[in-house]
């Protein structure tokens, strides 16, 4: 496949922030970005990304957030050969090149888009600065299991990933007043693209356990306490097998901190990209 420069198509300007459609990587790509400074890169889950997340704002103040809509996700092009987490994670590295991204960069990753940072992780310790792990998947728990998206609907799974919906600002936001019956579509759209990746072994690889401790770049891994997607007991494992990992656990706090806690969560991602070491 050839790959081609990353080129603005369209722009369309809302706020804060841009949202564009970039050819890179080989694919058209959905693209939010915002803020100025160092770059940051944001790895969505397997839910997409419904908006311009008030943590996203929030940590525009500091870096330039670059969030791509992952192929398959939102607008972005879905490629055929695009089979596994791992077949992400090598056009992850090939769309930080094409866009021009200084290397290294730091990277947040909420669920499966940690387990695709963890997994670029291992192979290349150049590419990432530090490396957030927001409920990341990729890891079998060792109490528990993880929740299963594809016998519930779409609508169940944003009700599942927070702890306590009715209280949650973004919840109300992205999947209760402003839901259409377009972000309906796209939510099973991304629900097919998640089902190939995912479904077998179910949000979890064979392999990465063994190789995360080739792991050399400063992790924090961020979880929250009532999670009830993926058990917290994962959070445990990456923090054991990543070397020098550090974790913060929210209280109060399902899948998605960075909707349902995004004071906290951005508290904690900042200090954690800001320090030194």
């Amino acid at each position: 496949m050839k790959l081609v420069s990353a080129a603005i198509i369209a722009l369309v300007r809302e706020d804060d922030f841009t949202e564009t459609f970039v050819d890179a990587a080989g694919l058209r790509v959905q693209l939010r970005r915002g803020g100025s400074g160092a770059p940051l890169l944001i790895l969505h889950s397997e839910l997409g990304v419904p908006g311009w997340l008030r943590a996203y704002a929030e940590l525009a103040r500091d870096f330039t957030v670059w969030v791509p809509s992952l192929p398959g996700f939102g607008g972005s092009a879905r490629p055929d050969w695009i089979l596994s987490v791992r077949d992400l994670a090598a056009w992850v590295t090939w769309f930080v090149r094409d866009v021009g991204l200084q290397e290294p960069l730091p990277v947040i990753g909420s669920s499966m888009g940690g387990w695709i940072a963890a997994e670029i992780a291992t192979m290349n310790d150049r590419i990432f600065s530090k490396l957030v792990l927001v409920g990341a998947a990729g890891l079998q728990p060792d109490e528990g299991h993880a929740w299963d998206y594809f016998l519930h609907s779409s609508r169940e799974a944003f009700e599942q990933a927070f702890s306590d919906p009715q209280k949650a600002t973004e919840y109300s936001r992205f999947f209760v007043d402003g839901w259409t019956r377009e972000n309906e579509i796209q939510a099973e759209q991304n629900r097919e693209m998640a089902a190939r990746l995912l479904w077998k072994p179910y949000l979890r690889s064979h392999t990465l356990p063994g190789l995360l401790a080739g792991v050399a770049t400063p992790t924090l891994v961020v979880w929250g306490r009532e999670d009830a997607i993926i058990p917290p007991s994962v959070c445990d494992r990456y923090v054991q097998l990543i070397p020098g990992a550090t974790a913060r656990v929210l209280e109060r706090c399902g899948h998605l901190p960075e909707m349902e806690r995004p004071e906290e969560f951005v508290r904690t991602v900042r200090d954690f990209l800001t320090s030194r070491g």
